[in-house]
């Protein structure tokens, strides 16, 4: 299983979008997805097709389970010994959090605005950096990928995110790129990579939303492709500025459900097979 966070602090960079429509493209293929909505907006939810505010059991009812994992005051020496050397798991049987919305080639944990408590709650909480993770790995060997959509800023939430992740992809905006911004998040991830997660990589930036027909776009691209190829991976795949995505969006399905010819879609299915060449080890 590979867990994938979607991430950058900016807002608008194509983030759920990316997460949904990655998905429903490696569902596509055969793979067992599940989409983790990781933002308190509620944005994925709604893009799979469901009403947030119903939504009664959410990823943050797991995460505040993790959180106060019953321990018995019953369990002897040897049970609480043995444990100090397992790794925390959630039971997700417990709180049934997993949906199959809208016919989508994935599976989904919602959101919805009381996800905006994380932060005041896990604040207090011992390793709050690590609630996800424990949710997560009740998780592993049920899908091929974990898509976590994060919020745009890089707070408790999308920590939680990149402390459980394998590897981030980092959607950019074709019509913005300040290098001051990438410093910022690099600087994260950095942090997290050497202090909670040493497998943490970066998987490729993604650009997004460019369009062709103008010269700042083309020029935004190359400029992001020049700045970061050296070090870091750039997708080859380019998301472009198409009607149907944010239809799509609107209408609660996946890009390849909803226009399966239009250029959008055939962008995320490029991206797909892009992720699957990497994760086999097929391209360098």
């Amino acid at each position: 299983m590979s867990i994938i966070a979607i991430a950058n602090q900016k807002g608008g960079t194509g983030k759920t979008t990316t997460a949904i429509n990655l998905g429903a493209a490696l569902g596509a293929q055969g793979r067992r997805v599940l989409v983790v909505d990781l933002d308190p907006q509620a944005n994925a939810t709604l893009h799979a097709g469901l009403m947030p505010e119903k939504q009664e059991r959410t990823i943050w009812s797991a995460m505040q389970e993790a959180i106060r994992e019953p321990r018995s005051e019953e369990e002897d020496l040897r049970d609480l010994l043995n444990s100090l050397w397992e790794e925390q798991t959630f039971d997700p049987t417990r709180i049934p959090i997993i949906q199959q919305p809208n016919d989508n080639a994935f599976d989904l944990v919602p959101s919805n605005l009381e996800l905006s408590e994380a932060d005041l709650t896990l604040g207090s909480a011992v390793s709050r950096e690590r609630c996800l993770s424990t949710v997560l790995n009740g998780l592993r060997g049920e899908y091929d990928y974990i898509l976590i959509d994060c919020p745009p800023h890089l707070g408790l939430l999308t920590i939680n995110a990149l402390t459980a992740a394998d590897s981030v992809i980092i959607p950019l905006e074709s019509a913005f790129f300040a290098s001051k911004g990438m410093n910022q998040l690099f600087r994260v991830l950095l942090q997290i990579k050497q202090t909670l997660n040493h497998r943490l990589r970066v998987l490729g930036v993604l650009i997004t939303r460019v369009d062709q027909r103008t010269v700042h776009s083309r020029q935004i691209a190359a400029e992001a492709r020049a700045a970061l190829g050296e070090r870091v991976r750039v997708f080859e795949t380019e998301v472009p500025v198409n009607v149907d995505l944010s239809d799509a969006t609107a209408a609660g399905v996946s890009i390849l459900r909803y226009a399966p010819r239009s250029r959008g879609a055939q962008a995320y299915r490029r991206l797909a097979a892009e992720v699957e060449k990497i994760q086999h080890g097929e391209t360098d």
